[in-house]
């Protein structure tokens, strides 16, 4: 758990106009998070893989509103 980094911002948009795109930007300690410090990520994506990780969000939001345990399961 020590290398899980918080997210601070992102936005999303099309690369190309033929695959999905979004930036994540995050802090990667807590002293990062404190001081400021931000790391930008790009990431492309397939429309399809788009859809799969809005859905999966979207399943992992709902559970961790309701108090679930940690899920470690990767795609």
């Amino acid at each position: 758990m020590d290398l899980i980094g918080a997210l601070t911002s992102f936005s999303v948009g099309t690369l190309d106009g033929c695959d999905a795109m979004m930036m994540i930007e995050l802090a990667t300690t807590p002293e990062e998070y404190e001081s400021g410090i931000r790391r930008q990520m790009p990431i492309a994506m397939t429309p399809e893989h788009a859809r799969e990780l809005g859905q999966a969000l979207l399943l992992a939001a709902r559970a961790a509103e309701m108090g679930d345990s940690p899920s470690y399961a990767f795609n």
